[in-house]
């Protein structure tokens, strides 16, 4: 059984060639993933907060500014009033918004159909936010 090595240990290896006090290996190798992992969260975290914050903001903000399906033949679309999130992602808010709409309604248990009854509902809305989504996303590039 072949057991390949880790980053640290190859970098282990390398360093001990140069450098041959153990100590001062280990520590180089935990200051060099330290820095790293400092980079890496700050990075998360920006995006996080640009992506998700821009997100949150504008769906708390979309008042009378929200694309819907009035019935199986007719949809009021609307673009994004901002375009922040976007241009960021390359996806309209409202379409996450209404992917979250059919995961809470598909988990709810206070359904009053039969099992049967309630896959036929969800499929009806999968069908219908489908369609709305395909035409957000068709005024959103128009936007762009």
């Amino acid at each position: 059984m072949e057991v390949s090595l880790t980053k640290d240990e190859i970098i282990f290896l390398n360093l001990k060639s140069l450098l041959p006090i153990p100590e001062l290996c280990h520590r180089i190798i935990k200051f060099k993933n330290d820095s790293e992992n400092k980079e890496t969260y700050k990075y998360h975290l920006d995006r996080w907060i640009k992506i998700a914050g821009e997100h949150y903001y504008t769906r708390d903000n979309h008042y009378d500014k929200f694309s819907y399906v009035l019935d199986a033949n007719e949809y009021i679309v609307k673009p994004d009033h901002r375009l922040e999130f976007y241009n960021m992602t390359g996806i309209s808010y409202q379409v996450l918004e209404l992917l979250y709409e059919l995961i809470k309604i598909g988990n709810e248990s206070s359904w009053d159909f039969e099992i049967d009854d309630k896959e036929d509902w969800l499929r009806h809305d999968d069908k219908l936010y489908g369609k709305l989504s395909n035409l957000i996303m068709d005024v959103m590039k128009e936007a762009k």
